[in-house]
C-alpha cells in the first residue's frame, strides 16, 4: 500500500466515475482512498443523492478531487474529463509521466482486495497499461457471449489479444494514457474499447489476461451500446493510422518516444 504519508517511486491516482450510485459510492471511496495517493471522482450528472454523498465524503479526504457535470453525459465523457484534468496537471509538472492511474467503478463490481497485487504487477513488468480481465463465469450467458465477440473484434484492430476489452478496471501509465487522448473521445461506453485499440496501435505494452473475480454483477449496457462499441473499434484504429500518416507519428499530447520508451 502506498499511503499518503509515504514517498512511492510512482504516485497512484484513482479515477472513479459515478452516476446514480447512491447505495455503493461511499463504501467504494472508503476502501479505495487508503490505497492511493490521489483520488479523482467524476459525478456524471447524478439525479439521486450520489453527488451529495461524495461532497460530504470529501470533507475528510484532502487528497481527493470532485469533477462534475450538471447533466448526464455518459461514462466515456466522465473519463475524458478526468483524463484531461490529469493531462493539465502533467503539463504543469504536478504529476509524473510514470505515475499510475487506476480506473475503478463506483458500483462495487471491482475487486479491491487485489488492488495491491495488480499495482505490483504493473510495476514489475514495466507495463504501459494493465486492463484487468474479469472472471465472468457468474454472468448471464448472453453477457459472456457478447463480451467474447466484442473482444475478438477488438483484437483484430488492436494488434494484440484482448480477452475482456469491456473491462473498466484498469491501470495506465500517465504518459500512455495522455498519449491516447489524442486519438479518441468516446461515446456512451465506447471509451473502454477505443482506448484498448489505440494503445495497441500505438505500440504500448499492454496486458489483458490477468483474471480477477467480480464481487457483484452490475451492467447498464444495452444492445445499442454493443453496436456503438463495435462501430467505434475500427474508427479508433483508423484515427491512429490516419494521424500518423498525416503528421509523421507526432500526433498526441506527448511524443511517442516519451510515452512508450
Amino acid at each position: 500500500m502506498s499511503g499518503f504519508g509515504s514517498s512511492p517511486a510512482r504516485r497512484r491516482i484513482a479515477v472513479v466515475p459515478a452516476y446514480n450510485e447512491e447505495p455503493t459510492v461511499e463504501a467504494v471511496l472508503d476502501r479505495l482512498y487508503p490505497l492511493v495517493d490521489e483520488l479523482v471522482v467524476v459525478d456524471d450528472g447524478s439525479t439521486d443523492h450520489t453527488r451529495k454523498i461524495i461532497e460530504e465524503w470529501l470533507r475528510g479526504a484532502p487528497h481527493a478531487t470532485l469533477l462534475s457535470f450538471d447533466h448526464n453525459r455518459g461514462m466515456s465523457a466522465a473519463y475524458y474529463e478526468a483524463f484531461s484534468h490529469l493531462a493539465e496537471r502533467l503539463r504543469a509538472g504536478e504529476i509524473s509521466p510514470d505515475d499510475h492511474v487506476f480506473t475503478v467503478d463506483a458500483d462495487g463490481q471491482h475487486e479491491l482486495s487485489v488492488f495491491e497485487a495488480l499495482g505490483a504487477r504493473m510495476e514489475a513488468e514495466g507495463l504501459d497499461a494493465l486492463l484487468v480481465r474479469r472472471d465472468l463465469s457468474t454472468y448471464p450467458r448472453y453477457k459472456r457471449s457478447g463480451n467474447w465477440l466484442i473482444s475478438a473484434w477488438a483484437s483484430l484492430w488492436a494488434g494484440y489479444r484482448l480477452h475482456d476489452v469491456e473491462s473498466g478496471y484498469r491501470i495506465f501509465r500517465v504518459s500512455a494514457l495522455i498519449d491516447a487522448l489524442g486519438y479518441y473521445r468516446g461515446y456512451k461506453y465506447s471509451e473502454t474499447v477505443e482506448i484498448a485499440v489505440v494503445l495497441g496501435r500505438r505500440g504500448a505494452r499492454v496486458r489483458n489476461d490477468v483474471l480477477v473475480p467480480v464481487p457483484v454483477f452490475r451492467s447498464r449496457t444495452r444492445l445499442v451500446d454493443f453496436a456503438i462499441d463495435a462501430a467505434m473499434i475500427p474508427v479508433a484504429a483508423a484515427r491512429v493510422w490516419l494521424r500518423r500518416a498525416g503528421r509523421g507519428g507526432r500526433l498526441s499530447p506527448l511524443p511517442a518516444q516519451q510515452a512508450f520508451r
